[in-house]
Formats: C-alpha cells, structure tokens, sequence
C-alpha cells in the first residue's frame, strides 16, 4: 500500500507538481473537434492537468487554447465573444487571436501596447477529430505524435469522449 506522500506525489498533476511537471511533456487531447463545430462558434471552457484553458475556433477555422482568465483584468473568456479572427474578452473588450496576440484595445488608443502584449497561449494542433494542446515548457515541446486512427476518413472512425471530474 501506498503511504500517503507517495500517493499524493503520483496523484497530483497541477503546475509545479512532480507528476504535473512530468506529464506536462507530452501533446494531450483537451477537446474533440466537435466540440467546436463551426468558425466562430462559442468558446468552451476546458480543464486540463488542474488548469483552466478556452478553447476556440476563430474565424479562418483555425483552434486556439488560451489560459482561461483574461490577462488584462481576469475575467473569464470563456464568455467571450469569437468574432474577426479572435475572442473578445467581454469585460474590457481586448481581442486576442489564436497564437495570443493581442489583436484589438478597445479602450486604448496605444497601437505600440498591442505589439508589447501577448495572452499565455499554447501551442495546438487538430488531427483524427481531436484537438490536442502542450501545456509544457516551450522550449521542451516534443514533435506531434502521429497516430494511425490520425489519417483515417472520419466514417471510419469514432471519437468519443468521457467527462470527469
């Protein structure tokens, strides 16, 4: 039987957390591609490896996964509006595309900030109905693992997903 530290050293994968820290190394699915069915469609809310994240399909159709809380004020984007190629924070109405830049200030006139800022964004890519995302460091980032589910027509494949808490 385990001792209580040992469980809790294998258990726990939030940020800076030895098994955390470990898994973080590798591409993991947040969401199905599904579950962002159209350009523009309504941001979802995703938690993975204890972090909040949102994820979403901008206008190209392009998918981006940005820490949930707006770096501006905090505010979720999770509620914020897809819209011109990025996602609106509905606070104060920065505008942030997929890779995290900052796309749009509404209430600054600053075009110099926009280029200074960047939203914590993490690199995403979409294959075999999936969405997979790293939430590890950047310079640690393995190539993409192919999968041979990955190169199938989706007729012959069923992507199917379990939420837990």
């Amino acid at each position: 039987m385990l001792s209580r530290e040992a469980n809790e050293r294998l258990c726990r994968v939030g940020p800076g957390t030895p098994m955390g820290n470990m898994l973080r190394r590798f591409w993991m699915p947040i969401c199905t591609s599904a579950q962002l069915p159209r350009p523009d469609c309504a941001p979802l809310l995703a938690r993975l490896m204890g972090q909040n994240f949102v994820v979403f399909r901008d206008t190209m159709g392009r998918v981006g996964v940005l820490d949930e809380l707006c770096m501006h004020r905090g505010a979720s984007l999770a509620l914020g509006r897809v819209e011109d190629c990025g996602i609106r924070c509905i606070y104060h109405g920065w505008k942030f595309g997929v890779d995290g830049a900052v796309l749009d200030i509404m209430n600054n006139a600053n075009e110099e900030l926009k280029h200074r800022l960047k939203a914590p964004a993490w690199p995403v890519r979409e294959a075999g109905g999936i969405v997979w995302t790293y939430i590890g460091p950047r310079e640690l980032e393995p190539p993409f693992p192919r999968h041979a589910f990955m190169d199938l027509p989706d007729e012959n494949r069923v992507v199917m997903r379990v939420d837990t808490n």
